[in-house]
C-alpha cells in the first residue's frame, strides 16, 4: 500500500512510477503526452520555469493504473 499525500505531487508521481514499475516514457505513452511532459510533473521545485502541474484528469488515470495493479 503506497502513503500518498492527498493529490498529485511530484513525489507521488515518483512513488507511483515506482510501485507501477514503469518508466517515464511508458508512463507517458499510456497518458498519451510527451516524455518531456512528465519530466516537468517531475520538478520538485515548484515555483521553477520548467514544472508543470499535472491536470486532475490525469493524476485520475494515475491511480486507476495503480487500482487495476493492485498496488494501492
Amino acid at each position: 500500500m503506497l502513503n500518498f499525500e492527498v493529490g498529485y505531487t511530484p513525489t507521488n508521481l515518483r512513488l507511483a512510477i515506482a510501485a507501477l514499475g514503469v518508466t517515464q516514457a511508458k508512463l507517458a505513452a499510456t497518458l498519451g503526452v510527451s516524455e518531456r511532459q512528465v519530466r516537468k510533473w517531475l520538478v520538485e521545485d515548484l515555483e521553477s520555469a520548467v514544472h508543470a502541474d499535472m491536470k486532475l484528469s490525469q493524476w485520475r488515470k494515475v491511480l486507476a493504473l495503480l487500482a487495476t495493479a493492485n498496488v494501492v
